[in-house]
Parts: structure tokens; C-alpha cells; sequence
């Protein structure tokens, strides 16, 4: 079971963030951060044996992409209308003063 999140704690948090806090929102956080931690040991009980990773759970793919296209340009077709090219890349002016 998670412990609690104390005031010192969040102030720690806060700290290595640099964020400033109020003593107000130092309490809420506290109450916050302890409530997250409770409802994760609530979901560490599951058993996720056989179940597989995923990183995308919505099913949305790309929509720009027609689904009969099987590749996309080669390097020598993208770079084909190119202005400059330099080692085998897009070159532009730049972009930063210094």
C-alpha cells in the first residue's frame, strides 16, 4: 500500500521543479499526490499476466496516407527538387544569428 505523501514531500517536489507553491496548494498537492498513489495500488492488484503491451490503444491510424500506397518517396526522389544539397541532405540558409 502507497504511503503518504507529506508537506515536505511536495515541498521537496517543488524544489527540484523550481516551481514556487503556496502553503495552500502544498496541502492540496499532499492529499493529491497520496490519493494518485492509492488508486495505482488499486491497479497494480490486476492481473495483467498474458497480457500484451501496447502503445496506442485507440486504433487510429493515418488518415493522410492512402491505404494503397505500400512505400513513400526514396531518398534520391525526395531530394530530386531540392535547392542545395549537401552529403545527401536538405540544405537551407540559417536560421540562427550568432
Amino acid at each position: 500500500m502507497a504511503s503518504r505523501v507529506t508537506k515536505e514531500d511536495v515541498k521537496r517536489i517543488a524544489l527540484l521543479c523550481r516551481l514556487k507553491v503556496t502553503e495552500e496548494e502544498i496541502s492540496l498537492f499532499s492529499k493529491l499526490f497520496t490519493e494518485t498513489l492509492k488508486y495505482m495500488d488499486m491497479l497494480n492488484e490486476l492481473d495483467t499476466t498474458g497480457v500484451a503491451e501496447t502503445y496506442q490503444v485507440t486504433g487510429l491510424t493515418n488518415v493522410f496516407q492512402k491505404t494503397d500506397q505500400k512505400t513513400t518517396l526514396s531518398k534520391e526522389e525526395a531530394l530530386s527538387n531540392a535547392g542545395e544539397v549537401v552529403d545527401g541532405y536538405f540544405a537551407t540558409k540559417a536560421v540562427f544569428d550568432r
